[in-house]
């Protein structure tokens, strides 16, 4: 071997000895790992405002109602006779009595005619005079037997044809004079116009429509009831009723009629609740909701709706037990939607504490830390 490669081997053996010796001190001072933490532990941190208690109260199962509000009574005022509208004396919105003249048709035609059979009256009167004369001058000559009872019976007739003219004239001329009459159009009940239909100048025929009145001082509310709640409601039961626009004013009607059949499709039953209006603020047409009570009692126990869980079949809900989260089945009684509380039946004692809102699927078991106004602001 010649000196030059021994010298090469010498330098790289040297070079791996130094290279593992410093590869053992870099081990030598590196920190031994620590020993794994302890895990801490799970605390659900609730609000107040997310708690509260459950409480004795009362309650009432109620029957929501939506509906439109109608006139109980309503009427249309028609043309009695035909002629050209000379005046109409009312508009949309104005307040008229029954009997009221509302409208006037023109009615020189009808007096032409009412002069004509005043004066087809009078001659028939008279001639009807003139017969009779003559009968009992006949009936006379007949008692002293200077004539055929024949030729009496002849005047006679007359006499009775005459009498059946005067009746035929004095009934044409009622006719008339009804007629005549008709030309005054009238109200047929006392309410507010809410329908003009024609104007002055205008054209009517028989039984053109020209006014229509409502009485609003009675409404009536109609509304859809399922026909499983039928047994549940009666005749002169009460229903509060709220009015589109009368936010601040709740008003108090009752049932009045209950149709006999229910509606094709939807299974319900009409019913009618008669709301006194004698202020006349509400209007027919107005949109309303009522509610009608089912049923009502004293209640052990009441929680929010809020509160309630469904797990299936059951009912739950959170409680705070021993300062720890866990789910309580519970059994119901009345539910009131409205006011947003529930009747717990079993399951739950009034003061129990329990979380207020459905926060979703929460742990159990785990402790609960309440925090405070203070801490959450």
């Amino acid at each position: 071997m010649s000196t030059r490669m021994r010298w090469t081997l010498i330098v790289l053996f040297l070079f791996l000895i130094l290279g593992g010796s410093a590869i053992a001190l870099r081990r030598a001072k590196a920190p031994a790992p620590s020993p794994a933490a302890a895990p801490a532990e799970v605390v659900l941190e609730l609000s107040a405002e997310d708690l509260t208690r459950a409480e004795a109260g009362d309650i009432q199962r109620l029957l929501p109602l939506t509906g439109v509000l109608r006139a109980v009574s309503q009427a249309v005022v028609k043309a009695k006779v035909a002629g050209e509208l000379a005046e109409v004396l009312v508009k949309e919105g104005d307040a008229v009595k029954a009997g009221q003249v509302v409208a006037r048709i023109d009615d020189t035609e009808f007096r032409a005619r009412l002069a004509e059979r005043e004066a087809a009256l009078q001659a028939a009167r008279a001639q009807a005079t003139f017969a009779e004369q003559s009968r009992k001058k006949y009936e006379e000559l007949l008692a002293k037997k200077f004539i055929s009872e024949t030729a009496y019976e002849s005047y006679q007739t007359n006499a009775k044809v005459a009498m059946d003219q005067v009746r035929v004239a004095e009934a044409q001329l009622a006719l008339v004079k009804k007629s005549l009459d008709d030309t005054l159009v009238r109200a047929t009940i006392t309410g507010s116009v809410s329908e003009r239909a024609v104007q002055r100048g205008d054209k009517a025929s028989v039984d053109t429509r020209l006014f229509t009145i409502v009485d609003v001082s009675r409404l009536e509310f109609e509304a859809a009831v399922p026909a499983a709640e039928v047994p549940s409601i009666a005749l002169g039961q009460q229903v509060r009723i709220q009015v589109e626009g009368f936010t601040a004013q709740d008003f108090t009607g009752s049932i009045v009629r209950i149709n006999p059949a229910t509606q094709a499709g939807t299974r319900s039953i009409q019913t009618y609740v008669e709301i006194p209006n004698p202020s006349l603020a509400l209007k027919a047409g107005m949109f309303a909701k009522g509610h009608l009570v089912l049923a009502a009692r004293r209640a052990e126990v009441l929680v929010p709706i809020t509160a309630l869980r469904q797990d299936g079949a059951a009912n739950s809900v959170y409680v705070l037990a021993e300062g720890k989260l866990a789910r309580q089945e519970v059994s119901l009684g009345l539910i009131n939607e409205t006011t947003g509380r529930a009747e717990v039946t079993k399951g739950l004692s009034a003061g129990a504490a329990i979380v207020r809102t459905n926060l979703g699927k929460l742990p159990l078991g785990v402790p609960v830390k309440i925090k405070s106004a203070a801490t959450t602001k």
